[in-house]
Formats: structure tokens, sequence, C-alpha cells
């Protein structure tokens, strides 16, 4: 996607030389570099150095990256500093160097300098996409910063666009929507008996973004023992695990029956990591199995809800991570909570900004609009900031998927308008089947 005329050392992006990036993603492979290079007309007939052997040592001095273009700074044992400059695009690397290469002969110095840059066979140079951020002419970008260091340089983008949008990002999938079926509640009045040990469900969540012990939202059961009057929890003694965590207590049928949903959740709960996660059958495996066993928890909430809102004692305790999750409760980390029947509605806000076209994530329940907290977020179910007591569960897969996608970003992405239409309308009339989506 060349939409600039940026002219670099006398040539035109369009004469820089071409090399295909691996589909869905900007990294180059070693392979497909040599296979490149090894084409005598594209290196040259008469070249002094040997494709697929020993490269020549080259030294990387620096990197700079100024209105999208990287420019890396190298020099070979014996001669003069040399420039290499590269553009990523969508689906090609655009590569050319302050002595040779053209659209049609890629010089030493760019093989050289790309073979310097890979590890493990190959680079990703995802880093350096930023298609449209720079305004031609304009030395700054009005969306990221091009911090500069010793050797180098991060980019990062402006807190404003913390959502922005790039060709080839992964989005959620919109193409059907099935909403999971919601067990009713059979008797709003019946409310499950308190005696001086009793059982009560807690709400165990945590930060899905780290890495330690990582669970999905599930339910587990505790005993605890109330106040003289029954009104307040005492002490708890021991989160339930298994039937005989209750032997002693007297429970409903309800309790039996959300007790054994519990059980459920917890073995599927965990969140699968594979220490393969470079092998891309691997990472496949673990990605299917994970959105197996979310869309099963899904359905075990909704089986659950009806139950759970019988219940006298339910609390919230953010568990940081399932290793935490044993023995018995600590009473700091429990909080009293409430579980609503009612389903929140998604809807989306899209606004032309000038330069890009924001979109915005809303939830409503019962016409009223959520005020949604990035501090405050689980998988499958939501709840207002200023009420973080009261929580409402999601009715369908791609709702949940849609949130926590949206959450990750302050519940609003941007897209340049130099490539919305090409990459993105598409998306957004996707999501008009399901949701509605306002101008705004």
């Amino acid at each position: 996607m060349m939409t600039k005329s940026i002219t670099i050392s006398g040539k035109p992006l369009s004469q820089f030389y071409k090399l295909p990036l691996e589909k869905g993603s900007r990294v180059l492979r070693l392979a497909v570099l040599e296979q490149v290079a090894g084409d005598p007309i594209v290196i040259g007939w008469h070249s002094t150095f040997s494709v697929g052997k020993k490269p020549e040592p080259l030294v990387i001095t620096s990197l700079s990256f100024d209105q999208g273009l990287l420019t890396v700074h190298v020099k070979l044992e014996g001669e003069e500093a040399v420039r290499v400059y590269i553009a990523v695009e969508y689906d090609c690397l655009l590569v050319s160097c302050s002595v040779d290469t053209d659209e049609s002969y890629l010089g030493r110095y760019a093989y050289l300098t790309l073979r310097a840059m890979m590890r493990s066979g190959y680079c990703d140079f995802q880093e350096y996409y930023w298609p449209e951020c720079f305004a031609l002419g304009n030395k700054r970008s009005g969306y990221v910063d091009v911090v500069k260091k010793p050797g180098g340089f991060t980019i990062a983008l402006k807190k404003k666009f913390s959502g922005l949008l790039r060709p080839g990002d992964d989005l959620p999938d919109v193409t059907e929507r099935t909403v999971v079926p919601r067990e009713r509640l059979s008797d709003k009045n019946l409310i499950a008996r308190l005696a001086p040990v009793s059982i009560g469900y807690c709400f165990a969540n945590t930060d899905l973004q780290h890495f330690h012990s990582n669970h999905y939202p599930f339910l587990v059961p505790y005993v605890f023992a109330a106040t003289a009057y029954l009104k307040t929890v005492k002490s708890f003694k021991r989160f339930v695990f298994n039937p005989h965590d209750v032997d002693g207590v007297s429970l409903s049928p309800q309790q039996e029956e959300l007790n054994s949903i519990c059980f459920a959740m917890k073995e599927i709960a965990p969140v699968r990591f594979n220490a393969n996660g470079h092998l891309p059958e691997k990472v496949a495996e673990t990605n299917t199995l994970n959105n197996a066993n979310q869309l099963a928890l899904l359905k075990l909430w909704n089986k659950a809800l009806p139950l759970l809102m019988q219940q006298r004692f339910t609390h919230y305790c953010y568990t940081y991570g399932m290793r935490n999750v044993t023995g018995k409760p600590i009473m700091r980390d429990m909080k009293l909570v409430e579980f609503s029947i009612e389903v929140p509605v998604l809807s989306f806000v899209l606004r032309d900004e000038g330069d890009y076209y924001e979109l915005e994530l809303k939830i409503k329940v019962k016409g009223k609009l959520l005020h949604l907290s990035t501090d405050q977020l689980s998988l499958f179910l939501v709840c207002d900031r200023v009420k973080p007591y009261l929580w409402y569960l999601l009715e369908a897969e791609m709702d949940y998927k849609l949130v926590w996608f949206f959450s990750k970003v302050n519940f609003r992405v941007q897209v340049p308008k130099g490539y919305y239409r090409e990459f993105f309308e598409k998306y957004v009339e996707g999501m008009e089947r399901w949701y509605e989506v306002r101008r705004g």
C-alpha cells in the first residue's frame, strides 16, 4: 500500500526493491531472502559475494526512523559507511540503500543488512509498520511518538490513539453471532436458607493479560460461619472443590446443582499456554482449546446465573492467579457482589474525526448506558464503574470477544482514512448485521 512520494537518495519508493512478506504478517523469512537473492539477475552477474554462504562481517552502527522509513546505518570492514532504507508495507518490504539497489537489483549492502537483522531464520518488521501515520513532509506523526535513544529509538502510540488499528491487525470475528440460552428464574422469591455454618459462592477473577497461573472467570463455593443474627459473614472456613468439602453442611437441591456447575467450571478455567509458542501448529492447537473452554464456561455461567441469584451470600475475589484459589478465602479479598439476570446490549458509535475514523463501544442494560472502566474487567461479565458490586452476564461469544478486545484500548479504536475503506469498511458493515452502529 504505497501512498507517498518520498524520495530517498534520488529514488522514490516505487524504485525500491520489493521483497514479499509472509502472508498475514510483517515477517521476512531467510529462505525467501535467499531465494530472491539467488537469482543472478537480481543479485548481479558480477557480484563479489556469495548468497547462502557465511556472510561478510557487517556492523549495524545505528538505527533511525523518519516519516515511516527505517534507516539502518551499516559498515563493512575497510569500506565507507552506508545507509540502508526499509519501508514496511502491508504485504511486502521495500528496500534500497545509499549506494545501489533499485526495483530490479538487490545490492549486497541491502542483502547483508537484512541477513544481519534476522534471528532464528526470520525478522518481524511489525514494530516499523505504521502506514498513513506520517503526513508527507512532516517530521512528526500525529499518531505515534518516535523517541530517540542511544543506538536506536522506540515507537509508541500517542495516548489518544491507543486503539489505532493497522491493516492486518487481528480483529474479533463478526460473521455469526449465536446467543447462549439463558435459564430463567424459576421463583424470584426463592432464597437459600441460612444456618450458622452455610455455603456461599465466589466470583473468581483475574487479569488475563498477565502470565501468572491465569484463569478465566469462574465460580467457586466456600463454607463460612455467619454472625449471631445470620446477616453477615463472621469468618470464611474453606473453598469447596469437591462434594466432600461440604460434609456436615446442609445444602438445598439448588445448591447441590450449583456446586456441580462450579466444579465443572474450575476444571476448564485455567488458561492454557504452550512452551513451544514459536511453533505455529502448537499455537493454533492451544488457541483452539482455550476458545472451546471459554465458550463452555460461558454456557455454564448462563446455567448458573438463576441459581446464583437465589443465594444469600455471593462475593468477588481478584485472585492474581489460580494458584491462590486454595485453602480458605482471605476476608480482606472477598467483596460482596450481586448478579443481574438482565442482558447487556452492545452498540457502537462511528465518528468522523477528520483524518481518521473512531469506533467506540457502548453497552446498555434496559436502555441505560453503563459507564465502563478498564480497571473492572471480566471476560464474560461487565459492570458499571460506579456500581462495581453489580455484574451483568453477556449472552454471546461474539459479545464477550468484542468487549474484551475493546477493553484493552479504552473501548475505542481509530482507523486512518487512508486505508479505512480498503481494509475496515466491510468489517464495520459486518458488525451492523448484529449491532447498532450509529454515525456520530
